[in-house]
């Protein structure tokens, strides 16, 4: 955090009742912002009508479909809809976009077909247009992810269930880190140090890491059994899932110490279940945020991971907040991805034109550009 973000915190507990938890302190502060809404109460906000059937997560997608589908706790399909990147054509701000410098966010990764392949492009907000870094097959969608420090891609193909990993260097070559790993459910996460993977092996039923130098798969002690959806805190220090129930679980990153975020969010009364995690703020201010996509009301998640969100909650109490990015609308789609240990984070607007903007820990807007009009049917990978 900022001296300046360290100032406005040590002002606003100042001025605060001295038995006000400490939670409650740093929530108020953070609200003293004029750009941070996302734990502001949201039951006096219109809703916004996604009205896309059913809103269901599919690979990065929102998927029309009849409710009662196979839930992802009893198996699921064992293939993903094909991706169509979603759009909010009826979208209504609560003000006009600040304007401001291209933020300084280093190279974007995103996903985006390319006939019969998948293709990884990286773009830097301030340049012109996007560069293809690799093709991937088809569906790498499902469970492409690129490590934190932009260096390597891993995916994994079927039906051998084999965990590819490449260089972003320029070069053509991929290796094999093993086989008869989950690339649906619990697909492959980086660590924050870009040196491990999360993943689940199929054979053990295991949840552990796998040494992209080695290719040693280490077991995590505590098992995750059936844990689905998984990503990594910001700052490395916790990991949220979903657990076979559909609750969501943070956990240290051993997958001990687990501790369900209490089911108070909105959307949890309103019949709505969370179908994945997209991504967590860094837990080094005693709470974090966690960006994830909800259903339409009674119906079942595919079992797809999704690469867009539609809320945001508090891992702390499970309050639901919005995003930036949402400007306003409740449940509109929006894609986001934490960086460092407290809460700054790339928002990416789902409108159009597409927009990227880069938010400060404590709310605080640090610039913001448009998206290369090529990049309208990409989505954004957390990395």
């Amino acid at each position: 955090m900022t001296a300046s973000g360290h100032e406005r915190l040590r002002a606003a507990m100042a001025d605060l009742a001295a038995d006000v938890a400490p939670a409650d302190l740093h929530d108020r502060a953070m609200r003293t912002s004029r750009r941070l809404r996302r734990w502001r109460m949201t039951a006096a906000v219109a809703v916004v009508l996604l009205m896309v059937g059913g809103g269901t997560a599919t690979a990065a997608r929102l998927l029309t479909a009849a409710p009662g589908g196979t839930s992802p706790a009893g198996g699921g399909s064992s293939a993903c809809p094909a991706v169509t990147v979603p759009t909010d054509p009826t979208s209504t701000s609560y003000g006009p976009r600040e304007t401001g410098p291209a933020p300084r966010t280093g190279p974007l990764f995103y996903l985006g077909p390319d006939g019969s392949s998948t293709a990884l492009v990286s773009w830097t907000p301030g340049q012109p247009q996007p560069v293809l870094r690799r093709s991937l097959p088809v569906e790498a969608m499902r469970n492409a992810n690129v490590s934190p420090d932009g260096r390597w891609v891993s995916w994994v193909t079927s039906p051998d269930g084999a965990l590819h990993l490449a260089a972003l260097d320029g070069g053509t070559t991929d290796r094999v880190l093993r086989t008869g790993v989950d690339g649906r459910l619990l697909e492959p996460v980086w660590s924050r140090d870009s040196g491990r993977l999360l993943v689940r092996d199929l054979s053990s039923e295991r949840v552990g890491t796998i040494d992209i130098t080695s290719a040693t798969f280490t077991p995590l002690p505590t098992d995750l059994t059936d844990a689905r959806h998984a990503v990594w805190a910001s700052d490395g220090t916790a990991i949220a899932f979903l657990a076979p129930d559909g609750g969501v679980v943070v956990a240290d990153p051993d997958g001990s110490g687990q501790r369900r975020i209490p089911a108070l969010a909105d959307f949890a009364a309103e019949g709505r279940k969370v179908a994945s995690l997209q991504s967590m703020s860094g837990t080094a201010a005693g709470d974090a945020a966690l960006n994830l996509f909800v259903t339409a009301p009674g119906q079942d998640p595919d079992g797809c991971r999704s690469l867009v969100s539609n809320t945001t909650i508090r891992t702390g109490d499970g309050r639901q907040g919005q995003d930036e990015a949402q400007r306003g609308g409740r449940y509109r789609a929006y894609q986001a991805g934490f960086r460092g240990q407290h809460f700054s984070h790339v928002d990416r607007e789902l409108g159009d034109p597409r927009r990227i903007e880069l938010i400060g820990n404590n709310g605080e807007f640090l610039g913001g550009t448009d998206e290369p009009s090529g990049l309208r049917d990409y989505l954004l990978l957390n990395n």
